[in-house]
């Protein structure tokens, strides 16, 4: 069940989700916070103005810590929450299948009008991977200068 947002006039759609999982995102967000020993970061700013910093720990391939800074409104907090649950304990390539829609579901769903956050957390996730990759070349190269056989 939802209710209509009390701040939205009439001619707006969005509506508060009434699913537990929504709620405990935002009542107890996961991951919260800057990562000292990142092995990546990044940066991104929704369409709507809120932002979102995601650093990342990867060890052998896989995200074994995401951290999130939202600045935003309680649907960016959420979705920065779900977001990390979800990609935590993933390997690199399973983290960028995911989908705003993931996103979504882990929340059991979201308003129409704020699927730009999930969007934002999931994109933010990929530049920090990115990120995490230039970061890997730029290493791998300065170590032989040149890359190995495997792209890298």
């Amino acid at each position: 069940m939802e209710t209509k947002h009390p701040e939205h006039t009439d001619e707006e759609i969005s509506v508060i989700p009434s699913d537990s999982r929504f709620w405990m995102h935002t009542r107890q967000p996961q991951n919260m916070g800057s990562c000292g020993d990142a092995s990546a970061s990044a940066v991104g700013v929704g369409s709507c103005g809120d932002k979102m910093k995601v650093d990342i720990v990867v060890q052998d391939d896989r995200l074994v810590k995401v951290q999130c800074v939202p600045e935003g409104c309680v649907y960016t907090v959420a979705c920065a929450s779900a977001m990390s649950v979800l990609a935590v304990g993933c390997r690199i390539e399973q983290a960028l299948k995911l989908q705003p829609e993931n996103v979504a579901h882990e929340l059991g769903g979201l308003p129409a009008d704020h699927a730009n956050c999930a969007r934002l957390a999931i994109n933010t996730l990929g530049e920090a991977i990115d990120e995490y990759y230039r970061k890997t070349l730029a290493f791998r190269r300065g170590i032989n200068g040149k890359t190995t056989g495997n792209g890298f």
